[in-house]
Order: C-alpha cells, then structure tokens, then sequence
C-alpha cells in the first residue's frame, strides 16, 4: 500500500494555505508516501522551470508525485486533445504516473492510447452526478472503454451516496483500480468541535451514514491489491488541516495492517 496525501485539504478555492514544501514537508511528517498535486499547485500553464523547482521539492522531501488532474479541461475537439496532451507532457516532467481525467468512452480510449507511450496512466473517479455513480453505470463504462492504459480510481463515498453497495463490488473492479480515493462528510464553513470525533468513527467503525472504511480496506487487501490510497478530504479550517492529515494517515495505515 502507498499512502498519497492530496493537496484538496489545503485548497481554497484558487489557493493553496501551504507551500509546494510546506505541503510537502507536512505529508513526509505525517508518513505519507507521495502526494497528489492540485492544478492550485501546478498545473499546464506553470512555466518549464518552476515545474523543475516542484520536482524538486517533492523529492527532496523523499515523496513522489501520485496523481495529476486535467481540470478545466476544454468540452471537446482540437481543444481538448492539446489540452491533455500538455497534461500528459506535465506528467512527464513530475515523473507522475497517473492523470485523472474524464469523458466518454470513444474519447478515453484515445487518450488512454496517446498516454501509453509516455508510461501515463489515466483513470476516471466514481463521482455523482456521473455514469460512475453506480456500480452498474461504473461496470458499463469501464467495459466500453476497455482500454488497459485506463482505470477507476475507486470512490466508496460517492458510490456510498447513491446507496450502491460499495464493498461488494470491488471484486469486479479491482482489476481496474488504480487509486483508492478516501474522504468523509465536510464539516460545516464555521467547523464544529465534536466533528473530529465523528470523522474519526466513520473512518474506523461502520456507520449508516458512511461507508465501511474498515471493509472496504480490508476487501481490497485480501483480494491482492497493493497500490495507492489517496487522502482527498477538504473543507476543514485551516487550523485543523495538518491534524486531519496526521490523524487519517495514522488510521488508514492502522486499517490496512489490522489482521
């Protein structure tokens, strides 16, 4: 398992609350083994050196960089293939390996054939409000693709939300799996005191309201997977930011070693 830490907790919209190092300094405290870079940190317009500084001080920091997104991605045409083709060549230049992006099928499988040669694999996120919020609409969709440069980066929440049944589909999709994508409900704008407390057992027990982390850990575990988790939470004070980071990685490392 490689713990991934993204850069969404610090996310202010179109800001970041910490530094490239700062973040990353931050992630290596916490026992993270790399972390996912927001289009806040850097992104296709970033001039070719300061790509070079962000290298620098994700390795420097022993991290690597898991994941990239291709946001604001054009609707369609020349627009949007230059547009992840520079995404793509963004990749190349962190050392990244894996692009999140989304479409339809005919579409992702070109793109998942133009990244092949540059070592780039891209995925797509069980999201709402998308094909991939059900586990039928996910299955359809990977099968229409059906490229083997493409994944899922697996959601429980989202999947969670549409009252689908998010641990007994992994076996069908961990074939497919590329990410493990783990958030919780967003506190409130203002934070709330005993919200810690309730993010924590939604991370470690089963509960009505939240996906069963523990199950769903453990499910992909016992069928063999060994690749990234991903920390995407958001939404907390900036207070709060470092102690979420520290606390998740400290969970989920404690859940997927648990016998």
């Amino acid at each position: 398992m490689r713990l991934s830490l993204s850069g969404f907790l610090f996310e202010d919209q179109a800001t970041q609350s910490l530094s490239v190092r700062e973040f990353c300094a931050l992630a290596k405290d916490a026992g993270y083994d790399g972390v996912e870079l927001r289009r806040t940190q850097v992104n296709i317009e970033t001039p070719q050196d300061a790509r070079g500084d962000v290298l620098a001080q994700v390795e420097d920091s022993g991290l690597y960089v898991t994941c990239l997104t291709t946001r604001h991605m054009p609707a369609g045409g020349t627009e949007r293939d230059d547009f992840f083709r520079a995404y793509v060549q963004l990749c190349g230049d962190l050392r990244c390996r894996l692009l999140k992006t989304a479409g339809e099928p005919e579409w992702l499988r070109w793109a998942a054939a133009e990244a092949e040669p540059a070592g780039v694999v891209i995925a797509t996120n069980n999201h709402a409000g998308t094909v991939l919020e059900t586990v039928g609409g996910t299955k359809q969709h990977l099968q229409a693709v059906n490229h083997p440069n493409y994944g899922l980066l697996f959601d429980a929440m989202h999947l969670h939300a549409g009252k689908q049944d998010c641990v007994a589909c992994i076996p069908d999709f961990i074939s497919a799996t590329r990410n493990i994508l783990v958030h919780v409900q967003r506190p409130g704008p203002t934070g709330d005191s005993g919200f810690f407390e309730h993010w924590e057992r939604t991370l470690t027990r089963a509960e009505p309201d939240a996906p069963d982390w523990p199950a769903v850990l453990r499910t992909y575990r016992a069928l063999g997977y060994d690749g990234l988790i991903t920390l995407i939470e958001n939404g907390w004070p900036v207070d709060e930011r470092e102690s979420v980071a520290g606390r998740a990685a400290d969970i989920l490392r404690r859940l997927w070693e648990d016998d």
